[in-house]
């Protein structure tokens, strides 16, 4: 299963995630999954098994994982998600925690996502839950072949808007 591809800790260190980009999720084989555990004392017990609710086979949902500082938002990136036709394009999931219960707020793409990018390879969340960047080290950019670049996206409420393109100047 590649239990352990990624890993997150809360702020506090209460809360971790683990990354399984290899689990099976009924007949999707390789759709990946995200473990989350809270801690009290010196006991960690698994609190919450995250999944994509569009997954597919191969999207190796946990290829990248954190969390904000709190533990109360996770970003879990699944950097072989078809999206539309594009194969691999790849994308990013938001979750919120309410108590020990874990629920999907959103899916993020790149505004400008193309086959093999493979976005969601890296992810991390501000502190205050308010800021995502996600990277996609496979774009193209301009005539540049497999350059690579990182989208920062924004929080409003439970919404998500892209605000940015990264791209190295001498990339």
């Amino acid at each position: 299963d590649q239990f352990g591809q990624s890993v997150s800790l809360s702020g506090d260190g209460q809360t971790a995630m683990v990354g399984s980009t290899l689990h099976d999720v009924g007949a999707n084989v390789n759709q990946g999954a995200a473990y989350v555990f809270a801690r009290s004392g010196s006991d960690w017990t698994q609190e919450a098994l995250l999944v994509s609710a569009d997954g597919a086979t191969n999207d190796r949902f946990g290829a990248s994982v954190s969390f904000s500082g709190d533990g109360q938002l996770a970003l879990v990136g699944a950097a072989q998600d078809d999206v539309g036709s594009n194969v691999d394009q790849g994308s990013a999931y938001v979750f919120g925690r309410s108590g020990s219960s874990w629920t999907q707020q959103m899916k993020l793409v790149a505004g400008d996502g193309a086959s093999s990018d493979q976005f969601g390879v890296s992810v991390s969340l501000s502190g205050d839950g308010q800021t995502a960047l996600v990277g996609g080290y496979l774009d193209d950019v301009g005539s540049n072949p497999e350059q690579g670049s990182a989208y920062v996206f924004a929080r409003s409420g439970i919404s998500w808007a892209q605000q940015a393109k990264l791209v190295a100047g001498d990339g």
